[in-house]
Order: structure tokens, then sequence, then C-alpha cells
């Protein structure tokens, strides 16, 4: 049986933004540039010791530079600028916004319809993609009962279907993850986390910003979007 904590840190990566799963795309000729605020939210239970089953939520905003290519396929170029984890039963799950890497996803129009159709996947073994000097990615957690960092890999697939024209998207998101652990901090963490494979729906949306706009700036002025 897992323990409660490391499921919950693997839902701390469920919306981490898709990277289009094709390695061998050849890239199209854009015909128009648009500039995307977007959050999603990632809902899902845990069962936790005294406490019983509780929800859980995963909110991320991200901001993206959008081209609608002449085949009708929507590219989203876009950065994590927030990642908020909804605290559980006294555990506490931190991740760095600013170390998440940039990623692309790619929504292919479904024929005779106004929506779009997106599967992607994010992927890192033992490479140290926040450059830390830690193998994975680092994690902070603070719980109750021991604290300090977890070093993970991540295998997320992500499955959208978004609706919009000449809008931006809104949608729903169905996601898995699979996640090792490749180090902790203390006796504490390592005994408590365990590798997991976890799957999440939730939904998002996007809203138009001006293309001088800044993670900093719509953080500053308040997110003008929100998703659900």
């Amino acid at each position: 049986m897992h323990s409660p904590l490391f499921p919950l840190l693997a839902l701390t990566l469920l919306s981490l933004p898709a990277i289009s799963s094709g390695e061998d795309e050849q890239p199209v000729a854009p015909v128009k540039t648009e500039y995307w605020a977007g959050h999603q939210i990632v809902q899902g239970t845990r069962e936790v010791p005294v406490l019983g089953t509780l929800n859980t939520q995963l909110d991320t905003y991200t901001i993206a530079r959008v081209r609608r290519n002449d085949d009708g396929t929507v590219q989203v170029d876009q950065r994590a600028c927030k990642v908020d984890f909804t605290d559980v039963g006294g555990l506490s799950v931190l991740i760095d916004a600013d170390s998440l890497p940039d990623s692309r996803m790619i929504f292919e129009p479904v024929d005779g319809t106004v929506h779009y159709l997106m599967t992607g996947e994010v992927r890192w073994d033992e490479e140290d993609v926040d450059n830390d000097g830690n193998p994975g990615m680092t994690v902070y957690v603070d719980a109750s009962i021991c604290t300090g960092n977890l070093y993970v890999s991540n295998k997320t697939i992500t499955n959208a279907r978004a609706f919009g024209d000449e809008g931006p998207f809104y949608g729903e998101v169905t996601v898995t993850v699979r996640q090792k652990i490749l180090g902790a901090e203390g006796k504490c963490l390592q005994a408590l986390s365990k590798d997991s494979f976890e799957r999440s729906k939730g939904s998002f949306r996007y809203v138009k910003v001006k293309a001088n706009d800044t993670c900093t700036s719509l953080l500053d002025a308040g997110w003008p979007v929100k998703a659900g």
C-alpha cells in the first residue's frame, strides 16, 4: 500500500503543460499570432490517515504565444507562471514555477465541429531539469512529520478537448502521471515516499492578453481568467 505522502506529490505535476508527442512534426507557416493567459484546475481525492478521504486541487497559471496555422491546427507555446497546490491533511507541497520548462501543445481541429483535440506528453528521467544540481525535478515537502526535498522523474500524458473558434480555448483535460522517486532528503521522506501512478480530470480556460504582458504584471493585477 502506498504511503499517502507521495500520491499527493504526484498531483502537483499533473497539469504541467503538455508537449506535443510527435517528435518529427514539420513546422507549418503561422497565419496569426495571439497572446493568451490560461488557468487550469485538476481535481482529485486522496486517502489521508485519521482525516479520511479529502479533496485535492492543483491550479496552474500560464502565459502563451499562440499561432493559428493554415492547416487549421493551433499551436500553443506556453510557460507556467504559478502553481498552487491545496494543502491537505497538514501537507504542503511547493514547486518553483520558474524552474518548469516551457512547452508546446498542438491542437488538431475536428472536421465539421468547433472543437479541437490534443494528446501530449511531458517526460523526464534523471536529467537535472531545473538545474539545481540534483536529479530530475526538485519538489519541496512541508509536512507535520517530515520536511525536505524530493527528487522525482515524471511521465505525464495529457488528453484535452478544447472548444473555441476565433476566441481563446476552454475545455476539459484528463491527465495520467507516473512518477519515480530518484532521491530524498532524510530518512523520513525516504521512508514515506513511494513511486506512483495517478489519473485525474480537470478543466482549463484562456483569455487574450497583450503581447507585452508578463507573469509578474498579470499576477500583480489579478489573474484575468478562471477555469471551471
